[in-house]
């Protein structure tokens, strides 16, 4: 589950606006994110915030992977006739 809501621009880590965020997570790992809150003295919150920064690439850093158009196929009609050429190619 997960809720949210917009809040306004506040001092402290974030020099932009931010969302709170509540998320459902399974006990394990609410145990889990409290325990090394606890070992780095700070809250369970700073700790999921930071685990989401990490793993959540930036908009404009997304790619596609490399191998994506590496190739050309000479057929503009590829995606409209996928499964005719499929079935061609693969003799079904």
């Amino acid at each position: 589950m997960l809720d949210s809501h917009r809040s306004q621009p506040r001092q402290g880590r974030y020099a932009c606006k931010v969302t709170e965020l509540r998320v459902v997570v399974p006990d394990e790992i609410a145990e889990r994110l409290a325990a090394e809150a606890a070992d780095r003295g700070t809250s369970t919150e700073e700790v999921a915030s930071e685990v989401l920064v990490l793993h959540v690439p930036a908009a404009q850093n997304r790619r596609l992977p490399r191998f994506v158009g590496k190739g050309h196929s000479g057929r503009h009609d590829l995606s409209e006739r996928v499964e005719e050429i499929l079935s061609a190619e693969l003799g079904k």
